[in-house]
């Protein structure tokens, strides 16, 4: 997270101007931060971006594959994951991701789905891919189920219906919804 956020802000990664700010950010954070309460946890954001090497692609030339994050996705990932506020807990709870199509949005998504399901922890956990339409939303869950099916490790936790991923170990669920 913070080699891509230096190769930024060093020009040496082309970025747009809300990139740039959001890696000056990070790297400001990370010498300020503990002023205000803040913290990067590297553990707990290497610990989901290593999340992603056990999902596998389901479309395009990637199908079949494990999915290995993008330096700029890895960045999303750990960021959403690593950072925690003065509270101890996750510093961002809602994030706004903006990419071209074809650039695996929807499959990263799916993981970070899977991964608030499986690896948070939590009792009752509520997961949604939510949309427009439910046939919009159906697509990162979509994505989410072949990531399950293509997985023995996960297809073994974790119980996959037509609208429904669920996790009963700890009454989770992962669901596609429509405003």
């Amino acid at each position: 997270v913070t080699l891509y956020a230096q190769a930024v802000i060093s020009g040496e990664q082309q970025a747009g101007r809300l990139v740039r700010l959001a890696c000056a950010r990070h790297l400001e954070d990370l010498d300020n931060g503990s002023a205000r309460g803040l913290s990067f946890d590297e553990t707990a954001a290497q610990h989901a971006i290593d999340f992603f090497s056990l999902l596998t692609l389901s479309e395009g030339e990637h199908a079949g594959k494990p999915f290995h994050l993008q330096p700029w996705q890895k960045f999303i990932v750990g960021s959403i994951f690593g950072w925690l506020g003065p509270d101890g807990y996750r510093r961002f709870r809602l994030a706004y991701i903006e990419v071209g199509k074809g650039n695996g949005k929807s499959p990263m998504a799916a993981g970070i789905g899977l991964y608030c399901l499986l690896a948070d922890y939590e009792e009752g956990a509520e997961v949604y891919a939510a949309a427009t339409t439910r046939d919009q939303a159906r697509i990162s869950f979509n994505d989410a189920v072949h990531m399950v099916e293509a997985s023995p490790a996960l297809k073994k936790r974790l119980e996959i219906l037509q609208h429904n991923i669920s996790y009963s170990a700890t009454n989770s669920f992962f669901r596609p919804i429509s405003s």
